[in-house]
């Protein structure tokens, strides 16, 4: 009798633990929404790994979350062939700062099954680095001329994952 309701407990809480962990997951991120609204949080360009350990999942949980969300337009590719190299490496990591924030959104916002604020910033996010490896592809080709194993080792290190 006891191995039977051994068993049952275990397959119940089997069934249970996919549900039980995303409750816990959400009350884990609104525990830390609630300790992180004291400590204004602000995306910036450059962070130090100082700043990242200090704020721990912070980063990747948008702080104004009651606020209302106002978006601006993606990046063009004319905008972005005036820029240095520098700034297109700084704005790409911004970016991908913003695409991991946005992505963590998105997942409580599924698994407190409610709506994303303002999907379309993902859109755009997604825009705006597409245009920056189109830049960068430009200029590659531009600077290879016709060495096809220069522009072969320029798009390597473009599209490296």
């Amino acid at each position: 009798a006891r191995r039977a309701a051994s068993r049952t407990r275990q397959t119940r809480f089997a069934r249970m633990s996919t549900t039980a962990l995303a409750r816990a997951a959400s009350r884990i991120a609104r525990a830390a929404l609630e300790t992180s609204a004291s400590t204004p949080l602000t995306r910036s360009i450059s962070s130090t790994a100082a700043a990242s350990r200090a704020h721990g999942l912070d980063a990747f949980v948008d702080a104004n979350r009651d606020e209302k969300t106002f978006v601006g337009r993606e990046w063009l590719a004319s905008d972005l062939r005036n820029k240095s190299y520098e700034d297109l490496h700084e704005l790409w990591y911004v970016l991908l700062k913003e695409r991991n924030m946005l992505l963590t959104e998105r997942y409580l916002a599924r698994t407190n099954r409610e709506p994303m604020r303002a999907p379309q910033r993902m859109t755009k996010v997604r825009k705006s680095m597409a245009r920056i490896k189109l830049v960068l592809t430009e200029r590659a080709r531009e600077e290879a001329g016709g060495d096809p194993q220069k522009l072969f080792e320029m798009m390597r290190l473009i599209n490296a994952k």
